[in-house]
């Protein structure tokens, strides 16, 4: 895996991310991708959209206090049908929507992660990884420490 080109693309992205919401909110769908996107660096305003009120009175609320929203949920199947429904609430409310920035976090992140809330996470390993501390997948360093762990309790006599 290209982890130089992976970490430059999200690096990108984030930077329009960053740079969209001096402008605009970012509808997320918790407190968890909320609090990942602060860790990156997002400092303007984000909405998440489980708050106990319906999908449309959110989209209604927006409308009265913005022009235009980012759209981040997740890229999984639930994520992409709230983005659905966001869309088509925005645009009943005459809302302008970009989820441009949530397609492009799809087509880089898919085979690794499929929330907001593990981008932090993920973009840490991803530095990591161009740093040269470890190239190995998480999975192998993971399962390395494991057997490391049980060599050390059978050495000891526990195991």
């Amino acid at each position: 895996m290209d982890y130089d080109g992976l970490y430059e693309d999200l690096q990108r992205i984030l930077e329009d991310l960053v740079e969209k919401n001096r402008r605009a909110p970012i509808i997320v769908e918790g407190k968890r991708d909320e609090r990942a996107l602060r860790a990156l660096g997002v400092a303007g305003d984000i909405r998440p959209i489980n708050r106990g009120t319906s999908l449309f009175s959110v989209c209604e609320d927006l409308a009265r206090d913005h022009r235009e929203v980012i759209i981040l949920t997740d890229w999984d199947v639930r994520g992409g049908r709230l983005a659905r429904q966001l869309r088509d609430g925005l645009a009943a409310n005459g809302v302008r929507y970009d989820d441009d920035l949530r397609a492009r976090l799809t087509a880089v992140c898919r085979k690794e992660i499929s929330d907001v809330e593990s981008l932090d996470r993920f973009v840490a390993r991803t530095a990591a990884m161009v740093e040269g501390r470890d190239r190995s997948k998480p999975s192998k360093r993971w399962y390395a420490g494991q057997v490391q762990r049980w060599g050390l309790r059978k050495a000891r006599g526990k195991g």
